[in-house]
């Protein structure tokens, strides 16, 4: 049940509402109950009824006619539509059928007015008697809600509502508002707060009320900070704050708890802020074509970082693309022949490949294509020289060469051995044409690039053997040494030297002989015969030379006078050669000197 006057819940059984005072109308069951309460009542003493009733009309009175009044006010919507009520309240309510005001007698009210309740089917309610509000006999009920109304005559005088309610509700309000008051306080509290913005991570919040805090208040705290700590960091990682907000919580932290060891969160979210840095930043620069500096700073996004697998990824798709690019580079300047710029985009690429299979191979490649570039432009050039006779200039060549290369070699061989044959061929022309010396002067020239060759060395002896000797310079194998070592001089006064001399004495010494083992090296025995300028004038000598044994040269009469006569007598590989002096005098007085001069073995 509820009061229809302040809307206050009832309990069961009563008969007054104990809020505004006003008082309730019953069912019918209820009603019946009501009416034998009353009757114990009335036995009661009546020195304290009176009173009771007395102060409770006047309210009573005027709760009744604003009951009424809202009554009305409410009715008057919910009957919308159907029927509007005609002005003029008597009136209306005498053409509804209702009593009008005056003729309800005036002890028809009584002292307790009852507020509506909801019946289960509309009858006509029980009231005390001599009172009622119900319509006549057969007329219907004024309202069609099930609700039991109370109408007040305007014109009756009102009874006082009872303030008995204030004091009820007064206490009731006190607290209430102290309540509040207290609950306002508490949720302002500075412990409060922070507990409410560590909930929703107010970072910035919690700095401010963080100082607010009492020393108690604190050391309570700070074993959950290390934690809280903790949560920042992660909340910072997770991208659900801001570094600034995060760090200025933390190093706040930091200064109010220094034995929650919060240096390592500081440590930590400082790591991670660098981190994310180089992640953003490498971003940057792949989006800007810098490859390198992508990769180097990608390289700097810590494990710890919710980014890492994600650098990790991008560090592999940009190292890709990067070989790539450096791969090509390289192949374009290896065709356009800068082999060397080739080469130094590739050994460049490792700061940000390192050691690259690929590249590697890709170096080796173009290194191999270089030397192969070079080799046959200098292989080229030699064969120039060569093709023009100059192999000494064409091994030059390839002896200074800044780059080693097995080709390179077998080419200053094959040189070498075109070279030495071009040596020989020429030293050989000489030594037909009888000119050794010439011959010796080619083959020792070849020493300076064939070095100590077997070959050229024996040549040399060779030819050097069949130099022309003098016989002067050989020691005759027998017969008498004619070596004198003078100069002679003919009767005209011409002199000769390098030369054999033949004493001749009559009787004594009439000839002389000298024998040489030339050993078949030579071909000629030259010389020039001359009788020396004192010799008797009537000395004459002959002449024989001996190869081999046989008589292969004679010349006679030779005197002062004669002149000199040159010799050049052909030997052919002989072994020995035996040159005879014979003179004849004209007195046992006479003597004579033959000379053989510039006698020598030649080719």
């Amino acid at each position: 049940m509820f009061c229809i006057y302040c809307g206050s819940t009832l309990p069961e059984g009563a008969t007054k509402c104990d809020v505004c005072g006003s008082p309730v109308v019953l069912p019918d069951a209820v009603r019946a109950a009501a009416d034998a309460a009353d009757a114990v009542d009335t036995a009661a003493p009546e020195d304290a009824a009176p009173a009771e009733v007395k102060a409770g009309d006047d309210e009573s009175d005027a709760s009744a006619a604003e009951a009424e009044t809202a009554i009305n006010a409410e009715a008057a919507p919910e009957a919308d539509g159907e029927a509007e009520p005609a002005p003029g309240g008597d009136e209306a309510s005498a053409q509804d059928g209702e009593p009008a005001a005056e003729d309800t007698p005036e002890d028809a009210f009584p002292e307790e007015l009852s507020s509506g309740e909801q019946l289960p089917e509309p009858q006509p309610p029980v009231y005390r008697e001599g009172y009622s509000l119900m319509p006549q006999e057969n007329e219907p009920i004024p309202y069609g809600d099930d609700y039991v109304y109370e109408e007040y005559d305007e014109d009756k005088p009102r009874k006082k509502r009872s303030l008995k309610w204030l004091w009820i509700a007064l206490p009731i309000a006190v607290a209430v508002i102290a309540t509040v008051v207290g609950i306002a306080v508490w949720f302002n509290a500075p412990m409060q707060r922070l507990t409410r913005a560590l909930e929703e991570n107010d970072y910035a919040a919690v700095t401010q009320i963080l100082p607010q805090l009492s020393e108690e208040e604190l050391r309570g705290m700070a074993d959950e900070m290390q934690t809280y700590a903790e949560t920042v960091v992660e909340r910072y990682n997770n991208g659900e704050t801001d570094y600034t907000t995060a760090y200025e919580l933390l190093d706040r932290l930091r200064r109010l708890f220094p034995d929650s060891n919060l240096d390592t969160a500081v440590d930590r979210i400082e790591a991670l802020n660098a981190s994310k840095d180089a992640f953003n930043e490498a971003q940057y620069l792949e989006e800007s074509g810098e490859a390198a500096g992508a990769i180097s700073r990608y390289g700097e996004v810590i494990e710890d970082d919710t980014n890492y697998e994600a650098a990790q990824a991008r560090i592999e798709a940009v190292r890709a693309a990067y070989k790539e690019q450096v791969l090509e580079e390289a192949q374009s300047l290896a065709d356009s022949k800068d082999y060397r710029g080739a080469e130094a985009v590739l050994l460049n690429s490792s700061d940000v490949l390192g050691d690259d299979p690929d590249i590697a191979a890709k170096l080796e490649e173009l290194q191999a294509a270089e030397l192969d570039d070079y080799v046959e432009g200098l292989l080229k050039t030699a064969q120039g020289f060569a093709d023009e006779g100059d192999y000494a200039g064409a091994i030059q060549l390839l002896e200074d060469a800044t780059r080693e290369d097995d080709r390179l070699t077998e080419q200053i061989e094959t040189y070498r051995q075109q070279y030495k044959e071009a040596v020989l061929d020429e030293a050989a022309g000489y030594a037909d044409n009888g000119d050794y010396e010439s011959a010796v002067s080619t083959l020792e020239g070849a020493y300076d690039l064939l070095g100590d060759d077997a070959d050229i060395a024996a040549r040399i002896d060779e030819y050097e053997a069949m130099f022309p000797v003098l016989l002067t310079d050989l020691s005759p194998s027998g017969g008498t040494d004619c070596d004198s070592g003078w100069t002679a001089a003919d009767a005209a006064g011409n002199s000769y030297g390098n030369g054999l001399s033949f004493a001749l004495y009559p009787v004594i010494q009439t000839s002389v002989e000298t024998e040489y083992a030339p050993g078949g090296q030579y071909r000629l025995l030259s010389g020039t015969w001359v009788v020396e300028g004192d010799s008797a004038e009537g000395f004459s000598a002959t002449v024989r030379v001996y190869v081999d044994g046989s008589l292969q040269y004679e010349v006679s009469t030779l005197t002062r006078d004669s002149g000199a006569t040159d010799m050049s007598l052909v030997i052919d590989g002989a072994q020995t050669v035996r040159i005879e002096v014979e003179g004849s005098f004209d007195s046992l007085r006479s003597t004579g000197y033959v000379y053989l001069a510039d006698a020598t073995f030649s080719n």
